[in-house]
């Protein structure tokens, strides 16, 4: 089908605020989410002091923060879009759902018997999507996407698949993950976590920070909209177990997957979220795929996650909400903690508030296990 997807409708809640123009302030101001987790009492201390994240600034009892950052953020996003009299898909990318519902309770059940031991059995990554669809009364297909990073990036695509398949006229695409102590361990035991703010991009970057949040994209078949959604490519990089190609080839590919899909060049490109992870290879790998991708003239690009930490599976749909929301207003972010170039990167990215040009614009997302997920969307 040949009709536009429009986005209509976006949503967030991440470490810079509860709504998507929270965080769009915070960004114009070049404010930072990250820091001592105040919040989440379900985090195990480390070394005798609270984990270091970008932590949702929502005060609700611990039991209820899962569901109502997702609550909140589906309603910014619909509310932004309006009503649909058509068939409503949900599409959720997450690595953990509410997963972390089994985390708080053993918190509590600890606080009675320190020797609970944990079974996490009971929980799985589809309750997320089945919440949301009760929410916004879906009628269409109902799908989850749990492939680490690129979770909510591939259901952004998956999404518009199903909106030229004529399964649906509009989609709800939902990204989540709160913080848990499997993710805050998992990558301090993998020796990836920065002890200081992450700087994407810099040559002294050290690692990452992990965030929390739920981010909310509504796509519509046919309608007007700010934005259009053009195309997408989903590549799996086989020559590493754990990351993509440090020279940049696989990046290159899926972001000239993604614009061809588009029917666009890469000149007519004039912004990329980045992933920027701050990671070593991370960044090395998505920054040189970015200079192979635009050989003709580098359109500027940046990294969230310096500011809201690394959401995970949520990442993907979060950063898109508040990209659009910065372009929305009228300009593109900084990339949070960049302060010195890595000569081995070869590229740098923006490094002060600009005022955001029209045109299209690349969304990148990449995953562990080498899963590369890019989109373009144009200014409507």
């Amino acid at each position: 089908m040949t009709a536009p997807l429009a986005i209509t409708g976006w949503g967030a809640v991440s470490a810079l605020g509860l709504t998507t123009a929270d965080a769009v302030r915070a960004l114009r101001e070049g404010r930072r989410g990250l820091g001592p987790t105040t919040r989440s009492a379900h985090l195990v201390d480390v070394n005798g002091g609270r984990p270091y994240a970008g932590e949702a600034p929502l005060d609700c009892p611990l039991d209820e923060r899962a569901r109502t950052m997702v609550t909140l953020a589906v309603e910014e996003a619909v509310r932004k879009a309006g009503p649909s009299d058509g068939v409503t898909g949900v599409f959720v990318g997450t690595t953990g759902g509410f997963f972390v519902d089994a985390d708080i309770a053993l918190y509590h059940e600890r606080l009675t018997n320190p020797a609970a031991s944990p079974w996490f059995g009971r929980r799985g990554v589809g309750e997320v999507a089945e919440a949301v669809a009760l929410q916004v009364g879906a009628t269409g297909p109902v799908a989850t996407f749990s492939m680490a990073c690129t979770s909510s990036a591939a259901a952004v695509a998956a999404a518009a698949s199903h909106l030229r398949g004529g399964t649906c006229d509009r989609a709800v695409v939902v990204g989540f993950d709160l913080l848990a102590n499997m993710t805050v361990y998992g990558f301090r035991s993998l020796l990836l976590c920065d002890p200081n703010p992450c700087r994407p991009f810099d040559v002294r970057r050290a690692g990452l920070q992990l965030g929390e949040g739920c981010g909310v994209l509504v796509i519509d078949r046919g309608a007007a909209g700010a934005f259009h959604l053009l195309g997408s490519a989903n590549r799996i990089d086989v020559s590493n177990l754990t990351g993509s190609a440090t020279d940049g080839s696989t990046v290159e590919a899926v972001i000239r997957g993604a614009l061809a899909h588009s029917k666009v060049n890469p000149e007519q490109v004039v912004s990329v979220k980045a992933h920027g992870t701050g990671t070593v290879d991370n960044d090395l790998a998505e920054g040189r795929g970015i200079a192979r991708a635009f050989t003709g003239g580098r359109p500027p690009f940046a990294s969230l996650k310096g500011a809201i930490g690394h959401t995970l599976g949520a990442a993907g749909a979060i950063e898109a909400a508040l990209w659009l929301g910065c372009l929305d207003a009228g300009f593109l972010p900084a990339s949070t903690g960049f302060g010195e170039p890595d000569p081995d990167i070869g590229v740098i990215p923006a490094t002060a508030v600009r005022v955001a040009p029209r045109g299209v614009h690349v969304f990148n997302s990449f995953g562990f296990g080498g899963s590369c997920v890019a989109f373009a969307v144009r200014d409507a």
